[in-house]
């Protein structure tokens, strides 16, 4: 893995969303200008799916245990559900860098292979997924060893299904070691409402700025500003499915300079504007 991109830590980047629809709320309708990856688990129930791309529809049937993957490419999508009762699932989103530099570490072309599959069935993906919901409910996601280990063994799966080897992410000494990656989030997390700079997390680790900066960002595959404004998204997910906030004050309270830079990044990496995203979950009852 010398020289790869490719994140040890590929958990700490996604983010995951419940879909839950009770009767009478048989209908939802997202529209996704897609830059990532979705994986979606059915949980339980059964549901039609309707995945509208710009090459056409992927209509299926869903029913627990059932996964899609859809991967991202810049165009518009709209994702259809029409459960005749009580539906579950989860919904993925993986940032596609993960899984692009894994083929690009392994000498894979880009994306061979890595085609949309509507249903499919997978044992180690499912188990990893529901290990990866476990943990992100109980807010563990950070210090829980196994989410890493789950979100590396997903990587590794739909790499193997694109056609590539298994990368060995134990061989790279460049990296944070878990126990220590484990504190920097801490560190991170705790300070999400301001703006931690780089001098004040090296400090805390005996690094000097710029040794602490290549090494966090051979960890992570992203800078510690990036990184900070990713996990900020993913409390945003959080508070816009459970507060009430306005999206002004939940940005000001998030640490973003402002409405606009909030909505920005929120836009592009889960493909729906703050609003549109509290709109869907209200019509889930979520």
């Amino acid at each position: 893995m010398a020289g790869s991109k490719l994140s040890p830590y590929p958990h700490l980047s996604w983010f995951t969303n419940d879909l839950i629809i009770r009767p009478p709320r048989v209908f939802v309708l997202h529209e996704y200008s897609a830059v990532v990856h979705r994986l979606i688990l059915t949980e339980a129930g059964d549901a039609d799916l309707l995945w509208t791309t710009t090459e056409g529809d992927l209509p299926c049937h869903v029913t627990g245990g059932d996964l899609g993957f859809f991967p991202g490419d810049f165009a518009r999508h709209s994702l259809g559900i029409t459960a005749p009762g009580t539906y579950h699932g989860h919904e993925f989103l993986l940032p596609s860098g993960h899984v692009e530099h894994v083929c690009e570490a392994e000498d894979i072309p880009r994306l061979v292979g890595l085609q949309a599959m509507p249903v499919f069935r997978d044992a180690l993906i499912q188990a990893c997924m529901l290990r990866l919901v476990t943990a992100q409910t109980r807010g563990h996601l950070a210090e829980d060893l196994g989410a890493e280990i789950a979100a590396r063994q997903v990587i590794m799966r739909l790499s193997a299904l694109a056609g590539g080897r298994l990368p060995d992410w134990l061989k790279d000494a460049s990296v944070f070691p878990p126990p220590v990656m484990r504190q920097i989030v801490e560190r991170v997390d705790a300070r999400l409402h301001g703006q931690p700079s780089l001098d004040e997390m090296s400090d805390g680790f005996g690094l000097s700025p710029s040794h602490f900066a290549r090494k966090f960002q051979k960890s992570t595959g992203m800078s510690l500003n990036r990184f900070m404004n990713r996990r900020r998204i993913g409390l945003s997910l959080f508070l816009l499915r459970t507060g009430r906030e306005s999206i002004a004050q939940l940005s000001l309270d998030l640490g973003f300079s402002s409405q606009s830079h909030f909505t920005r990044l929120f836009s592009g990496l889960t493909g729906l504007t703050p609003s549109r995203f509290r709109q869907a979950y209200r019509r889930l009852g979520a």
